[in-house]
């Protein structure tokens, strides 16, 4: 009889977590990152055949960052407060993934390939420094998931939007199409209207004002 009452409070706990577990996935965001994983896949295919025929690995700094931006987009905290704004959401995805859509074509600029590879990279550590002092306060929509302040956040207040930059630059020096550029200068566009959304939502909240007062600069240290 007691070890009959044991398993069934057993497994009654094992049913109760398990409602908890379902209950804490993300469902939304496993159906935005359908869609987003299939263009990922069509941006990674197109840089791996120029890989294969020029021997050069082509977009692997971009195509690693975007990859590492999609699987913490899955697993990022709830927000307390989210934007509404229409604008914050479509900055957000032209800014963040806007550049799945550059194909490579053309020959480095000036033949420097490894330099453009290398500014890929660096930008991809950068973005994983900045990621890991986000931890689960991670987001992409303007919100507030909590203010934190340490590591690159300690030079600027957008240091993954900086990363973004130095990724996306990198890229487009190495595959310097028309079409690429195009992407690039709005990718730029919406980066500086997401700068400017997220700021007014988290304007709000005391903790970031002074830290505003802190780190006055957003993306570059002084100059921007």
């Amino acid at each position: 009889m007691v070890r009959q009452s044991a398993a069934a409070a057993a497994a009654k706990l094992a049913r109760g977590t398990l409602a908890l577990a379902v209950r804490r996935v993300p469902w939304l965001s496993l159906v935005l990152a359908a869609p987003l994983a299939a263009v990922w896949v069509l941006f990674a295919a197109a840089n791996f055949v120029s890989w294969q025929r020029t021997e050069q690995p082509t977009g692997l700094g971009a195509t690693m960052l975007e990859l590492t931006i999609a699987v913490f987009f899955v697993i990022r905290r709830p927000a307390v407060v989210t934007s509404s704004s229409p604008l914050a959401w479509a900055a957000t995805a032209v800014a963040t993934f806007g550049v799945l859509a550059g194909r490579p074509g053309e020959e480095p600029l000036w033949g420097l390939e490894p330099v453009y590879a290398a500014l890929q990279l660096v930008g991809l550590v950068l973005a994983l420094a900045s990621i890991a002092a986000l931890g689960r306060s991670f987001g992409l929509v303007a919100a507030n998931r909590g203010i934190r302040t340490g590591g690159p956040y300690r030079l600027v207040r957008h240091p993954l939007y900086a990363a973004y930059f130095v990724t996306q630059a990198g890229y487009v020096l190495e595959t310097p199409t028309a079409r690429n550029v195009a992407i690039m200068a709005a990718v730029i566009t919406f980066q500086l209207v997401r700068v400017r959304t997220e700021e007014r939502c988290l304007g709000a909240d005391p903790a970031y004002a002074a830290y505003r007062e802190r780190v006055r600069w957003r993306l570059v240290p002084h100059v921007y």
